[in-house]
């Protein structure tokens, strides 16, 4: 029986669980707008149970030296991912950030907040320009006015909740909502017939 087309193709260098861990992660990679590369990286590193050298992603994904450095970069820089120290080795070592809470608040301020901040400039430069054709637009230049303020509003809307998120992914595991998020590499909160 093949494969459905649906389903992506993954490296033939790793074992089939890490496949799926890969494949996990691509999904949502793509989902959100991000090279493919990018989800295979993490999925690969996420799986991984020690720290993975740059030239062993390379090699067991299948991917360029470039794709590698750069997907390496964005998940370093989003706190995704972090460098580590091997002793007695000179090759550059990496981790996935496991759990969840961390990775959304990094992700949330490094890769969310200068989008909308880059966002209030765009709304703005269009509504400079609305005024500036506002006699060329004529009965039309109301509605323009009206949906750039839309957008000026939700854009700002989406700045103000970016604090509130962050603090939500900050609480401890037992006040999250519904122990939603709760990284597996996290303690379980006590249960009540402990001492």
């Amino acid at each position: 029986m093949s494969e459905p087309a649906s389903e992506p193709k993954v490296a033939e260098g790793l074992h089939a669980v890490e496949s799926g861990f890969v494949h996990f992660f691509v999904h949502l990679a793509t989902t959100v707008g991000l090279p493919r590369s990018v989800g295979e990286i993490f999925g690969f590193l996420f799986a991984a149970d020690q720290p993975i050298a740059f030239d062993e992603v390379v090699a067991r994904l299948g991917i360029s030296k470039g794709s590698a450095s750069q997907g390496l970069r964005l998940l370093t820089k989003i706190g995704a991912v972090s460098q580590v120290y091997v002793p007695r080795d000179r090759r550059t070592f990496y981790v996935a950030e496991t759990r969840m809470r961390q990775l959304f608040s990094h992700a949330l301020q490094e890769s969310l907040r200068p989008h909308l901040e880059g966002n209030s400039r765009l709304v703005a430069q269009l509504e400079e320009s609305i005024e500036a054709h506002a006699t060329t637009l004529g009965g039309s230049a109301d509605h323009y006015r009206s949906r750039a303020a839309s957008l000026r509003a939700w854009n700002e809307k989406a700045l103000v909740l970016l604090p509130l998120l962050d603090k939500l992914f900050s609480l401890p595991a037992p006040f999250f909502p519904f122990g939603f998020l709760r990284g597996s590499s996290e303690e379980p909160p006590p249960s009540d017939d402990q001492p």
